[in-house]
């Protein structure tokens, strides 16, 4: 996946796997998943400790792998737990945050956006990807399968969201 600074004419790819990126399109469609996933289990941590989500940060890339961070706060202190790239895109998702990407990242691990197809600057259509259909008509028959009633009913809703606006 691409992640696309604002004011930039750079985007920066982000390798994720295929069980990340569902977990991502889940918090990005506002799934309600069968389980808590990892990042809602370190959210509710730090909420039960007092702390609160702040941002999430890619800092640093050292021998091809970004080196990131979920800051959060505490009594005025902020407090800076080591992540992986796929946690904080998650976590980002779950709360609607943007994750920060340090200039040095973006300078030299960040390609042209021009060059990336579905982007504004590539002239390209922007629309849900057509994954994101297929993987919400999987999950609603899994939920029906299950009897989860309650999220097959909201993948429902999303679907036909979708298709109104597409």
């Amino acid at each position: 996946m691409f992640l696309k600074p604002e004011q930039s004419a750079v985007v920066l790819p982000v390798y994720v796997s295929e069980n990340d990126i569902q977990t991502i399109l889940v918090e990005l469609t506002r799934i309600l998943a069968p389980r808590p996933m990892i990042h809602e289990q370190l959210l509710s941590v730090a909420s039960a400790l007092g702390a609160r989500f702040l941002r999430s940060e890619i800092y640093a890339c050292r021998q091809g792998s970004y080196l990131c961070t979920m800051v959060l706060e505490k009594d005025g202190t902020e407090i800076c737990l080591d992540s992986r790239p796929s946690d904080i895109l998650c976590l980002a998702a779950r709360t609607q945050s943007a994750v920060l990407v340090a200039e040095e990242v973006l300078m030299h691990n960040g390609i042209p956006a021009d060059r990336v197809a579905g982007t504004p600057e590539s002239n390209g259509d922007i629309r849900e990807p057509a994954s994101v259909v297929s993987f919400l008509k999987r999950e609603l028959q899994t939920a029906v399968d299950h009897e989860e009633f309650e999220r097959a009913a909201h993948l429902r809703d999303r679907l036909a969201e979708l298709s109104r606006h597409h």
